[in-house]
């Protein structure tokens, strides 16, 4: 692999985003990078992307070599992959085709990569914009929107988090190999066109990291604009965000309980255990309040379906991934 670092964007019908995502990159800190390149991910799209990419590259001097590959089966975790699997360099920075990176994004995170190979990947803090006011409730939601500090100060984002967002997310190529040596496999599904799904796939591509001994970190000095379209600020796109983070929740979970060590052997009708530790839960919620009430609330009923539709696969997807783990970490 080259040294150096690929920026990976995926986009579908990113047309009327991408203006400003094109001039941060033009306008970035490139000077003591030995080798650069952009890889963009028409995703199916059809409303003339590549063309329009490949034309304002041009009009901004391409500042560095400019690659469009087309994926036409529909899915971010499609876009990237194929996307990935063309990246020749040691790192690759993934960025969202509504993300400005501020000038010195890429040079700071390249830095601190060098420093520490054991990051596997490397986030920083998205900074809302849109043409709209922003609602009152977004700054509770900040983070599943990718406008949020990812930890209090440059590090391991562990033990506030596990995992970071996408967005403006580094990855270090020679871990994100080895998880794919290991049979890294997204279990969740993916964004599709426009439709949110889940959207997991980046968390659970940081917990194979994880698996594989390397750390997720955050650096203060990563600052990016995320300039949300006004349909993302709409009480409709901030249920679906909701249901995302439901949806994945168990199957986040169970990534963090294996990888803390709580779960080391089968267990049979697992499914089972979770769902009555699911119901206890529930007596916990009647002395909550406000909308923390209702959110656990829709969290604990969409678990509750959750179990009863999964059960065995649930099981079996327990125990592949513990077998998967302690084949990475013999002895644990």
């Amino acid at each position: 692999m080259k040294e150096g670092i690929t920026i990976l964007i995926c986009t579908y019908n990113g047309k009327n985003n991408l203006q400003k995502t094109l001039e941060g990159l033009a306008k970035l800190v490139i000077d003591k990078i030995p080798f650069i390149k952009l890889i963009l991910v028409d995703n199916a799209s059809n409303d003339g992307t590549s063309e329009f990419v490949n034309q304002t590259w041009i009009k901004l001097g391409s500042p560095f070599e400019l690659e469009i590959i087309h994926e036409v089966q529909p899915g971010k975790i499609h876009a990237q992959t194929t996307g990935l699997n063309n990246v020749q360099t040691l790192y690759t920075l993934i960025c969202d085709d509504d993300n400005e990176l501020f000038s010195d994004y890429l040079k700071n995170g390249f830095e601190l990569l060098q420093l520490n190979s054991k990051i596997g990947a490397l986030g920083g803090r998205g900074i809302v914009q849109s043409d709209v006011e922003i609602p009152e409730w977004f700054e509770s939601m900040a983070y599943m929107y990718a406008c949020a500090p990812q930890a209090k100060k440059t590090g391991d984002v562990r033990p506030e988090r596990n995992v970071i967002y996408g967005a403006g997310m580094f990855l270090n190529m020679t871990a994100y190999h080895k998880a794919m040596e290991a049979g890294f496999k997204v279990l969740l599904p993916s964004r599709i066109g426009k439709s949110v799904v889940t959207g997991a796939e980046d968390g659970e591509l940081c917990w194979w990291l994880r698996f594989c001994g390397f750390e997720i970190w955050y650096a203060e000095n990563l600052q990016f604009n995320h300039h949300l379209r006004p349909s993302r600020l709409t009480e409709e796109y901030k249920n679906s965000l909701l249901t995302m983070f439901k949806v994945g929740f168990p199957v986040g979970k169970l990534y963090l309980r294996i990888f803390s060590g709580e779960l080391r052997k089968p267990i049979k009708l697992f499914w089972l255990k979770e769902l009555i530790y699911t119901l206890k839960d529930t007596t916990k919620i009647p002395f909550l309040k406000g909308a923390e009430r209702i959110l656990e609330w829709k969290r604990s009923v969409s678990q509750l379906r959750y179990f009863l539709t999964a059960r065995s696969e649930y099981d079996k997807t327990y125990q592949k991934l513990l077998t998967i783990y302690q084949s990475l970490n013999p002895g644990k």
